[in-house]
C-alpha cells in the first residue's frame, strides 16, 4: 500500500544518514510533487531538499534532488544547509515552485526553485536574505499560488515566513512565476509576535480562496489565528482568532501544534492542528479541525476520530473537484512506537471514515533522526488529492544497520469515499 519514494544518498559527515524528514506535497490534476529534507543535521537543516514527482496519482515516482542549493547538490550551491521545504504550482505561468530555508553562519535566505515539469529544476532565486545575528532571523516559510480561474489576482504567488527581523509574520508576493518577489508585508497588529517569542514558531500556512482572498492561519502560542489579504498581498488585516489552543509535548519527540490549512473549491478554508483540549486533563493530543466560509468567522474546533493514542502532525488535503471532500494523514504515538494513519470525510469534516493504517510496521523512535529539539520525522507531513485519489506523503523508518539510519519518504495512493 505504501511505497518508498526517495532515499537519502549523501555521505557528508555533518548529517545523519540515511534520513529524510518533513515532507510537503501539491497536486495538479493527476500529477503530484513531494519535497522533503534529505540528510538531517542535528542542530538544524539538512544536506539538501529531495523531490519525487508522480504523473499518475502517486502510482509511480521520479526522484531527485534540487540543484544549486548546498555543497551536497549537483551542481553545488553556496549554502551549507537547507531546510523547511514547501511546494506550490502556478497554473498561470505553468511552473512548479519549491520554497526552502537556506542557512549559513552569517546569513539566511528564503529560496524559491522553479520547474516546468516537476523533474528538471532551475537554480533557486532568493526571495529575501537576512543576516544571522546570533539567532536565526528567518524561519518556517510556506508557499502558495492563486490558481483561481475567476480570481483578479490569478498568477500571484505568496511566500510567508516567521520574520525575526521584525518579530512578525512577513509575506512576499510574485506575479511572474516566482522569478522576482516584492518586499515583505506584515499585519498591522504584529500578528505572530507572541508565538515567535514563545515555544513554537507560528507555522504560517497561507492558502488562497477561489476569489483571490489570501488567508494565513498560524499558531499564536495559546490560540490559532489568521490574517487575510483582499488586495493581492498589498496589505494584510489584523489577526482574527480561530480557536484557543492547548498542546501537550511528547517526551523525546520533536512534534508541535503547528497548523495545516487548505482551501476547498467552494472557498471553505479548513485548519487542522494537534490539541490536547478535547482529552481529559490534557492527557494526550488529538487532531482537531476548524473551518470558515470566509476566512473570518470560524467553526468551533471538532475532534477527528483518530483512536485512543496520542495523535500528531496532521497532513490535510481538500479535493479540488469535490467541495467538502477531505483526507487527513497523521501519526499516532504509543510509547516509543509511531504509526501513520489516514481518515477521510465527504461532508466537510462532520463525519470521518475509520482510520486506515499506512505503516506496515510500527516505527521505533530510536530509528529516526535526532535533533536538538528531539527525535524527528518532521514538523509537518502532507496529503494531496491527485486525480480523485488521496496521496499522503510521510516518513517511515526501519531498524538501523551498521550504525546507519534508514529513514525515508513514503507515499500511498488511496481511493477514499466520494
Amino acid at each position: 500500500m505504501s511505497r518508498e519514494i526517495s532515499r537519502d544518498p549523501y555521505r557528508n559527515p555533518q548529517s545523519q544518514h540515511e534520513t529524510q524528514v518533513e515532507p510537503d506535497s501539491f497536486a495538479v490534476g493527476s500529477a503530484v510533487l513531494a519535497v522533503f529534507q534529505s540528510g538531517r543535521i542535528f542542530n538544524g537543516g539538512a544536506s539538501n531538499i529531495g523531490f519525487s514527482f508522480s504523473p499518475n496519482r502517486g502510482v509511480t515516482w521520479t526522484r531527485g534532488f534540487l540543484p544549486s542549493t548546498t555543497a551536497s547538490s549537483k551542481p553545488a550551491g553556496p549554502w551549507p544547509i537547507v531546510s523547511d521545504p514547501s511546494v506550490a504550482y502556478d497554473a498561470q505561468h505553468g511552473v512548479w515552485l519549491v520554497a526552502s530555508l537556506a542557512v549559513a553562519a552569517d546569513r539566511s535566505a528564503v529560496l524559491v526553485s522553479r520547474s516546468r515539469d516537476g523533474v528538471h529544476w532551475d537554480a533557486p532565486v532568493s526571495a529575501t536574505v537576512a543576516p544571522t545575528l546570533g539567532p536565526l532571523l528567518l524561519d518556517k516559510e510556506w508557499i502558495v499560488c492563486d490558481n483561481g480561474s475567476a480570481s483578479p489576482f490569478r498568477g500571484h504567488c505568496y511566500v510567508s515566513y516567521s520574520d525575526f527581523r521584525t518579530n512578525e509574520i512577513s509575506t512576499q508576493a510574485s506575479s511572474d512565476g516566482g522569478v522576482t518577489w516584492g518586499l515583505p508585508t506584515a499585519s498591522p497588529d504584529a500578528a505572530g509576535r507572541a508565538s515567535i517569542l514563545g515555544d513554537f514558531a507560528p507555522g504560517v500556512q497561507p492558502v488562497v480562496r477561489p476569489n483571490g482572498i489570501v488567508v494565513i492561519p498560524y499558531y499564536d502560542e495559546n490560540r490559532v489565528a489568521a490574517i487575510r489579504s483582499t488586495d493581492g498581498g498589498v496589505t494584510y488585516s489584523a489577526a482574527t482568532p480561530i480557536a484557543p489552543a492547548r498542546y501537550r509535548g511528547v517526551p523525546r519527540l520533536r512534534v508541535s501544534p503547528l497548523p495545516v490549512a487548505e482551501a476547498g473549491p467552494d472557498g471553505t478554508v479548513y485548519v487542522a492542528w494537534a490539541d490536547c483540549a478535547p482529552g481529559s486533563g490534557c492527557s494526550r493530543n488529538s487532531i482537531v479541525v476548524s473551518s470558515s466560509r470566509d476566512g473570518t468567522t470560524w467553526s468551533a474546533p471538532a475532534r477527528v476520530p483518530t483512536g485512543s493514542a496520542d495523535a500528531e502532525l496532521p497532513g490535510l488535503a481538500t479535493d479540488p473537484a469535490a467541495a467538502g471532500r477531505l483526507a487527513l494523514a497523521y501519526y499516532t504515538v504509543s510509547g516509543t512506537r509511531l504509526d501513520v494513519w489516514l481518515v477521510s470525510s465527504r461532508d466537510g469534516g462532520a463525519t470521518w471514515t475509520k482510520p486506515q493504517r499506512l505503516s506496515a510496521q510500527s516505527v521505533s523512535s530510536s530509528w529516526i533522526a535526532a535533533t536538538s529539539g528531539g527525535l524527528m520525522v518532521g514538523d509537518y507531513i502532507s496529503t494531496s488529492f491527485a486525480g480523485g485519489r488521496a496521496v499522503p506523503i510521510f516518513v517511515l523508518a526501519r531498524r538501523p544497520t551498521g550504525g546507519r539510519l534508514h529513514e525515508s519518504a513514503f507515499a500511498a495512493s488511496l481511493a477514499v469515499p466520494r
